[in-house]
């Protein structure tokens, strides 16, 4: 809808909370708020991003791939109060959970993401979902040596599953998938290496 936009409530065009109070709720200190808002302002200059500006800042790091999913599901993540838009604090807060969180912080912003049905549990489908989305982002270009079939996907799907569902009951929970991934260290190393490098 190309209206979308246009329906934001004037209130939300204004300078987030202070600094100090920014400080207080994430894991940056002063002059890295100062550097990160003023990224954010010149990507998003009305202080809020819409789901169709997320996608097309997102299309320009991934020219090569499609991520209106992908970007829907983390847009999904980022509108915490469900107002259809986020603001520079959803951003920051985020970022400092996958930045400077603990890895417990880390996984529970991880199944959060995975959990596209906001139902608290994950199912094969839902992996099988998001992986699609995520190769779809990453575009052909990437896979040039081994191009992503529909029985690619469902080989990744059903081998990750497979390590989660360890009582095979056809969905997991937090509990599960933390309990999972804190036993795995090397999945913890990879979590830890790939969300410190986020900025």
């Amino acid at each position: 809808n190309d209206d979308y936009p246009a329906l934001l409530p004037k209130q939300i065009r204004k300078v987030p909370k202070s600094i100090e109070e920014i400080v207080r709720i994430t894991k940056f200190n002063k002059t890295e708020i100062r550097l990160l808002y003023k990224g954010f302002k010149q990507e998003c200059p009305s202080g809020a991003v819409t789901e169709p500006e997320f996608q097309a800042i997102y299309s320009h790091f991934f020219p090569h791939g499609n991520c209106q999913n992908y970007t829907s599901f983390l847009f999904r993540v980022l509108d915490r109060r469900k107002r259809m838009y986020f603001t520079f604090e959803d951003y920051i807060q985020t970022l400092s959970i996958l930045v400077r969180g603990s890895i417990k912080e880390k996984l529970h912003w991880i199944f959060r993401l995975y959990d596209i049905y906001d139902d608290g549990k994950l199912t094969k489908q839902t992996f099988e979902t998001i992986l699609r989305s995520i190769y779809d982002l990453l575009g052909s270009n990437i896979f040039i040596h081994q191009p992503i079939t529909d029985e690619t996907v469902e080989k990744h799907t059903n081998l990750l599953f497979e390590k989660l569902d360890v009582d095979h009951s056809g969905t997991i929970n937090l509990d599960d998938f933390e309990s999972y991934c804190l036993h795995n260290q090397q999945l913890i190393d990879e979590i830890d290496f790939l969300t410190s490098t986020a900025v």
